[in-house]
């Protein structure tokens, strides 16, 4: 019997292990990507769009129809441009590698008031920085919560409160949206299709921390997200 338990722990800890690894990974690839489309992409639509803009000053050249099209290109330029800019600072802002945890949650608080939910975010005890590690895995959980809420939620407002006591930090994020109803425990989270929830759990054990959701119909969601600072 004890030879099967410590088997049993021992297939845990490479299991841990190896999703550490599957996470590292991903987000080297994801910081590879959005640096590419940075440099590469991004930068080559705003040459476009310069030239654009310097072919609609030619005016004398083109028709009128020519240039409300031309007019158009350029626009079109540009909101491709913005999506490219965007889609890179989801994959991996640079806030988060300059200046830590809490002002790239406000960060993504900004973008979902800019999408028409108004988000908040609070701090209560002395504020520090945590291991970029574990600052990259508290970030992905908020993003994704997030996005739920986004998505899902149809919710009017969201918050986020960070709180520092002694040696932990407790992350939560609320929102007054529908809710759901919760399975009777959160590792069944996977088998209701909350695949996503499933996927923060999981983040926050690779760093030691434990992950909560309450839920149900009609009085939003609560994601309540503890791990240790030492």
């Amino acid at each position: 019997m004890a030879r099967d338990v410590t088997d049993e722990e021992r297939v845990k800890e490479n299991l841990r292990q190896y999703a550490q690894q599957v996470t590292r990974a991903q987000e080297e690839e994801r910081k590879r990507i959005a640096r590419e489309l940075h440099d590469d992409t991004a930068q080559g639509l705003v040459a476009q769009s310069r030239l654009l803009e310097k072919l609609a000053l030619c005016e004398a050249n083109l028709s009128p129809e020519g240039l409300k099209l031309l007019e158009e290109v350029r626009h079109q330029t540009d909101a491709i441009l913005q999506g490219v800019r965007r889609f890179s600072q989801d994959l991996r802002p640079s806030i988060l590698d300059d200046l830590g945890l809490l002002p790239s949650l406000e960060f993504l608080a900004e973008g979902m008031t800019r999408y028409g939910i108004a988000t908040t975010v609070g701090v209560t005890g002395e504020k520090r920085r945590l291991p970029p590690e574990a600052e990259l895995v508290l970030f992905r959980i908020a993003q994704e919560a997030l996005r739920n809420v986004w998505q899902h939620s149809q919710a009017s407002r969201a918050e986020l409160t960070l709180s520092f006591s002694g040696n932990r930090l407790v992350v939560v994020i609320a929102d007054n949206g529908r809710g759901f109803e919760l399975p009777p425990r959160v590792g069944d989270l996977a088998s209701i299709g909350k695949l996503g929830l499933a996927g923060m759990q999981e983040r926050a054990r690779l760093i030691g921390g434990t992950l909560t959701v309450q839920s149900e119909p009609g009085a939003g969601t609560r994601i309540t997200v503890e791990v240790p600072l030492a």
